[in-house]
């Protein structure tokens, strides 16, 4: 058992680099002077304003990185207590990088920036390659580095 407990340890502390790596791509949003939050450039004007537009779209999917890997964080402290099989571990990991998936290819055609299209594209599309192996899904991995990377790179002010 404790060689699980080591395991789940070791997920929780990839899933914060993968956080800190993710974060990057964070920005916040201010009211404006009326006190309500900016609305889209792109609906006030037939030119889009690409700098409001990449921190529009980034933001959203930000947060549904940090939904799915939140998700697998919470998910893999519960099983320290209370271990499940590898198989309903497994559902978890793929449930979660779906709400990724769906969340980035939500976001990637209201992109302006080819840049920030194309990594949410790159990222969302090597977790579908690697969800569409049959082996088991692993919170760490090391495919989905170098996407995550561009996503953080393409999205940085």
């Amino acid at each position: 058992m404790p060689t699980l407990r080591l395991r789940t340890l070791g997920s929780l502390t990839v899933l914060a680099a993968l956080g800190a790596l993710a974060a990057g791509c964070e920005t916040s949003t201010e009211p404006d002077a009326a006190g309500s939050a900016p609305s889209s450039a792109a609906a006030a004007s037939p030119t889009v304003d690409l700098a409001a537009n990449k921190k529009t779209v980034c933001e959203a999917g930000l947060q549904a990185v940090k939904a799915g890997f939140g998700g697998m964080a919470d998910d893999a402290i519960a099983q320290i207590d209370k271990p499940v099989s590898k198989a309903e571990e497994d559902r978890l990991i793929r449930a979660h990088y779906t709400t990724i998936v769906t969340g980035l290819k939500a976001q990637a055609p209201q992109a302006a920036d080819s840049a920030v299209r194309t990594a949410f594209e790159n990222l969302a599309g090597a977790i579908e390659q690697r969800m569409a192996d049959k082996k088991p899904m692993e919170v760490d991995e090391p495919s989905l580095t170098k996407p995550i990377e561009a996503f953080d790179t393409a999205c940085a002010n």
